[in-house]
Parts: C-alpha cells; sequence; structure tokens
C-alpha cells in the first residue's frame, strides 16, 4: 500500500521523476502483496527497503535540533504509537520534545470540520474542547526560539487531552507517578477460550469504584497457542456502552515484541503474546467498568491468510496490566478561546 500511495507521488509520469524509481521501490510491488499472501517477514526476498527507512535509533543517536510532534489520539493514519513511546525516547537522547496531542483524527488541531465529524469514541466526546485555536501561535513561539533565538524558551513535555475533553500538562508521558493494575485474565469472565474466524471471547472487569484514568500503554500478556504457522489477535476495550475506549493488534510471529519476529511459528505450541494497547488516555466515571473484544481482527488490519488460523488462549497465564493516574480539575488547564462557563459543556 506505501508502495502504491506515497511511491506514486514522486513518479507521476514526468520523465526528470524517473531518478526516484530505485529497485527496491520496484521490487516493493512484487515483494509487499507476496509477502502479505505468504506470511514472510518485512525483509522478504531480501528487499531490505523498509528497514533500511525506519530512521528512529539514528535520530536518537544523532539528531542535533528540537522536535515538536502533533498527534490525533484518534488517528486512523498515523496512530497515536507514532508519537508514543517516541516522545520519552527522544527526551531521554537528551533532544529537546514536545507533543500536544488531542482527540482527533488524521487532522490539524483546529479544524472544526473534521473534528466535529467524529463518532462517538472517536472523539465526539471531546469536542469542541479538542479544538486549539491557539497552536498556530504555539508553533511560532517555537520556531522563534530555536531558530531565531528569540522570545523565551518553551516548556518541554506534553500537552494531553483525554477522552472526555480535559487537557493537562504531563513532564513526561506516560507520567512517572503511574501505577499499574495489573489483572488475571481468568478473574474477568471470559466467555470462551478460542479466537478464530467465527469465534471471539469476551472479558470484562469492573466497576471502579472511583474516577479512574487509564493512560498510556496497557498491555495485555496473552498465553496463545497457535493452530497454525501464524496466528493473529485484536482487542478491543469498550466501556458498559461499548463506546471505544482503545485497542490492541498483533501478528503473533511477533509475540516477544519488537521488529524482527519468529517467521514461523510451531502449530499447537503455546506463545506469550505480549499485546500492548495503541497510546490512549480515557476517563471513566465512579460505577463504570471495561469490556474487553478479543477477536481474530477488527478496525482496518487484516491479517495474512497465513496468519489466519484459530488461535487457543490460556487465560489463567494472561495478564492484564492498566497503567492507572488520579488528576483532578486542578490538574487540567483550560485551553485558549472555549467556553468554560456554567453554560459550557466543561469547567476544566
Amino acid at each position: 500500500m506505501h508502495n502504491g500511495v506515497y511511491g506514486s507521488f514522486g513518479i507521476d509520469g514526468d520523465t526528470e521523476d524517473s531518478h526516484t524509481l530505485c529497485e527496491g521501490y520496484v521490487q516493493g510491488y512484487v515483494n509487499g502483496p507476496a509477502a502479505y499472501l505468504s506470511g514472510g517477514m518485512v525483509d522478504y526476498a531480501g528487499n531490505t527497503y523498509w528497514t533500511e527507512r525506519s530512521f528512529l535509533d539514528r535520530v536518537l543517536q544523532n539528531y542535533n535540533g528540537s522536535v515538536y510532534l502533533i498527534q490525533g489520539m484518534q488517528d486512523w493514519n498515523v496512530d497515536p504509537h507514532m508519537s508514543f513511546p517516541v516522545h520519552q525516547q527522544v527526551a531521554d537522547a537528551g533532544i529537546e520534545i514536545k507533543t500536544l496531542a488531542g482527540q482527533w483524527a488524521h487532522d490539524y488541531p483546529d479544524r472544526v470540520e473534521g473534528h466535529s465529524s467524529q463518532g462517538s469514541g472517536r472523539g465526539a466526546e471531546a469536542y469542541p474542547y479538542t479544538l486549539r485555536w491557539d497552536w498556530a501561535d504555539e508553533m511560532l513561539y517555537w520556531f522563534d526560539w530555536y531558530l531565531k533565538g528569540e522570545g523565551r524558551a518553551p516548556t518541554l513535555g506534553v500537552e494531553m487531552q483525554d477522552n472526555r475533553g480535559g487537557w493537562r500538562f504531563e513532564q513526561t508521558y506516560p507520567p512517572m507517578d503511574v501505577e499499574n493494575l495489573v489483572l488475571t485474565a481468568s478473574d474477568l469472565a471470559p466467555t470462551g477460550s478460542t479466537v478464530s474466524a467465527t469465534s471471539s471471547v469476551t472479558l470484562s472487569f469492573g466497576p471502579f469504584d472511583k474516577e479512574t484514568r487509564i493512560i498510556g500503554m496497557p498491555t495485555f500478556h496473552i498465553d496463545a497457542t497457535p493452530g497454525l504457522t501464524g496466528g493473529h489477535l485484536f482487542v478491543e476495550m469498550t466501556d458498559g456502552t461499548g463506546m471505544h475506549l482503545g485497542h490492541a493488534v498483533m501478528d503473533l510471529r511477533y509475540h516477544a515484541g519488537g521488529r524482527d519476529g519468529q517467521e514461523v511459528l510451531v502449530p499447537f505450541s503455546s506463545v506469550t503474546a505480549m499485546m500492548e494497547f495503541m497510546p490512549m488516555d480515557v476517563v471513566l466515571q465512579k460505577g463504570e467498568g471495561i469490556i474487553l473484544q478479543v477477536t481474530q481482527t477488527g478496525e482496518d488490519y487484516v491479517p495474512s491468510p497465513a496468519a489466519s488460523g484459530a488461535v487457543t488462549i490460556d487465560w489463567s497465564q494472561s495478564t492484564l496490566t492498566l497503567p492507572l493516574i488520579e488528576r483532578s480539575c486542578d490538574d487540567l488547564f483550560q485551553a485558549p478561546m472555549l467556553d468554560y462557563s456554567s453554560d459550557g459543556g466543561r469547567q476544566c
């Protein structure tokens, strides 16, 4: 997909563009579909086009500059995992960085049309407080300081918006005061043990006895036994009404995490699928709980036919970890040019 869409931007029929048609790009048109159908890895047939273009490690080692990330926490294209945990990795490398992360999708921070069209669980509950009319001013301050040496030094960290619309500043993300709630999956009333194209499993937890904030990247380490040489799992977290809170997805060849993976799994041998949810920042009110729906796939993820077999799960050996923080109105700030009066939707 990336070869076809983004590569075509540089090759539009103009003969002067022919120098952009590199060997790896051309091979990708063949290798991409072949790797997908066969369950091959990213360097299928020796094509290292994409691994050679993974620049993060080199940025952390060599970059001498600043970084300002703007991230939609509901972005379906540039997923939030592109900014988290990258923000903290960049900061820990000594690079000055700030991130503005709101509950919009693949959009700018001040676009009414895009923000107002988001559905429930996808940013609607945060609107219109998603709108950051000040973001261009913030960028100007940033460029004045780093490019011209004028003005004041920016405050580094993360401006994060939760799914209900509240904005707060965190020096690190995830914050340092996270407390992990660790749950054994067999205690969450699983409705089954097999996930396939025709079967799913539901688990639940709650209600919470106070307002609860789940933030960052919850993990679900699942003891999974694939019936074929591959497997695929998708987990959606919702509240009791079915409102989307977050999701996780994994090709079981990458059960241990990382980029290398295990090209062929041993059928009927268990692995620990170290699933990690897409970065999320959600608020549950006292008395609410969470529901986990485990399926073979979901959203726009299309597993390879080689990874579409049934997976059996031992819930007694599976662990859900929820990173929690406590924040109140005193920890939130009011975004400029929005109504925080008693007539508005929020007071903080």
